[in-house]
């Protein structure tokens, strides 16, 4: 494939991409997650940081999105708009990477294409959260890596340990990524050195190799004790599931075929669970024997099983599971880009062609499906309550919120849309998990029962059926007038209702 072929189908992949992730940005309802990034930045940049700390990420997303804020504003498209840039970084950096990987600039091409439709890409760079700024980071980090073994050279070295180090201080799921480029990197030098001591000793690249690593762990230093507190809280008390014996085979579905539910445990969905796994191993097998340059089908397959089994290790063997299917955004990138390396190195040349295009075609038709049984206009959520909220209350009536998985987000359309700061958290304690929201949490965002001794002649509940959210039911006199119910997009998040009680 030829320079100028290649840079029209990577712009057309970087702008099909662009265009499927900005459709309707800024009409699905923030949820708690996206929220809590919110929140978070609004705080000056050294109170920002303790309170990532308490919490359970890194905290280099939430410093660049502030960055972002300063400029275009905190508005949810805006809030958004950061991620959905970062995810055409992406789709940029998988060509990149397909290209090295495989030399071809057409593997390039078709990973680019890939990504760009793949609706479990896409969905990550709808949120104000930090997986895409990780997935651009995780592809550079293995583009530098491939150039740094190939050329032997220090600074492309240097390019990967800091890229590496970003990518851990973006999302922790990135250290077992690394971790299986250190086993790349490690076979390779055992293979070019046929594992002969004095060989590797003496290999420049060895020595490369672990000072890039010392680099990034310097790096990383000032961090570990803020990361060891953090892994013992989730240790302590997390709100992850356990894994079940669904668990992995769901996270293969959901990678093809998405869907907002449960996927189909009978009928058509026992094909596509059993397809999943048995085309991955498949792949394997034929990367592994006919795709050449071994270096790269090598990388991409131990970046794209390695996260797996180390999540599902951990998760079996500790205290806590940690095996959640969005944390494996990041290895899905690499699975990609092997069927793109193996697409382009089929024998003869109308399979190059038609096996990418049918491929590129059949994931963007399960992405449109996915985008249909969304209905958005139909799922408005916390936003659509936010705007009845303020449209039917009077005066300075007290607003109360029963969940703190709801607060945040009606907080934020609160503040951003009407200019008021009226919402509360009800909490007795005035404390949260922080799952829940504690480290965000700030004294005048909660009050108890002496909502109900209020003079005002009504008062406003916003309750939500997600998360496993129960009702707040004021005590007489108080008695419900009027109540509206709006549904959010995704079934674990309920709908979000507004009740204004009277006295009677």
């Amino acid at each position: 494939m030829s320079k100028q072929v290649a840079r029209v189908l990577v712009m057309a992949s970087i702008i099909v991409g662009l265009g499927v992730r900005t459709y309707q940005l800024g009409a699905r309802s923030l949820w708690f997650d996206e929220a809590f990034s919110w929140r978070l930045t609004q705080f000056p940049v050294r109170e920002m940081f303790q309170r990532a700390a308490a919490d359970v990420h890194p905290p280099l997303y939430y410093v660049l999105l502030r960055g972002w804020g300063e400029v275009f504003g905190d508005s949810i498209t805006a809030l958004r708009s950061f991620s959905v840039v970062a995810g055409g970084i992406t789709i940029y950096a998988a060509y990149l990477v397909g290209a090295a990987s495989f030399r071809s600039r057409a593997a390039g091409a078709v990973s680019a294409a890939l990504v760009a439709v793949t609706a479990f890409q896409i969905q990550y760079a709808w949120e104000a959260r930090m997986y895409t700024l990780g997935t651009a980071i995780v592809l550079f980090a293995s583009w530098a890596l491939l150039h740094a073994v190939r050329r032997e050279r220090i600074g492309w070295w240097i390019l990967y340990a800091l890229l590496v180090a970003a990518g851990i201080y973006t999302h922790y799921y990135v250290l077992f990524t690394v971790a299986g480029q250190v086993l790349f990197i490690l076979g390779f030098i055992i293979f070019r050195t046929r594992g002969r001591i004095g060989e590797i000793l003496q290999w420049p690249l060895v020595w490369y190799a672990a000072g890039a690593g010392a680099l990034a762990a310097v790096m990383f230093l000032p961090w570990l004790p803020t990361f060891l507190v953090q892994r013992a809280q989730v240790q302590a008390s997390y709100w992850i599931p356990p894994i079940g014996g669904w668990s992995i085979p769901d996270t293969f579905y959901r990678f093809y075929w998405p869907t907002t539910g449960i996927p189909l445990h009978h009928g058509v969905g026992w094909i596509v669970l059993a397809a999943l796994p048995l085309s991955l191993t498949v792949l394997l097998w034929l990367i592994l024997t006919r795709v050449r340059p071994r270096d790269g089908a090598g990388l991409m397959l131990l970046s794209g099983l390695v996260p797996f089994f180390a999540a599902i290790a951990l998760s079996l063997f500790t205290a806590r599971s940690i095996y959640q299917d969005r944390f494996f955004v990041f290895a899905q990138l690499f699975i990609l880009i092997g069927w793109a390396g193996l697409l382009t190195k089929l024998p003869r040349r109308w399979l190059r062609i038609t096996a990418p295009v049918i491929l590129i075609s059949l994931l963007a038709t399960t992405s449109l499906r996915y985008w249909l049984e969304l209905d958005i206009p139909r799922h408005p959520g916390a936003h659509a309550a936010v705007r009845y909220l303020f449209t039917e209350r009077q005066g300075e009536e007290p607003i109360a919120v029963s969940s703190p998985f709801v607060y945040f987000a009606v907080l934020q359309y609160a503040e951003h849309d009407f200019n008021s700061t009226a919402p509360r958290l009800y909490s007795e304690s005035g404390e949260l998990a922080h799952f829940a929201g504690g480290p965000i949490l700030i004294a005048e965002d909660t009050l108890g029962p002496e909502l109900f001794a209020t003079s005002s002649a009504a008062l406003w509940i916003v309750d939500t059926t997600g998360f496993g959210g129960q009702p707040l039911t004021p005590p007489p006199p108080w008695r419900p007038e009027d109540t509206a119910s709006y549904p959010e997009v995704f079934p674990y998040q309920g709908e979000v209702s507004v009740t204004k009680y009277v006295k009677k």
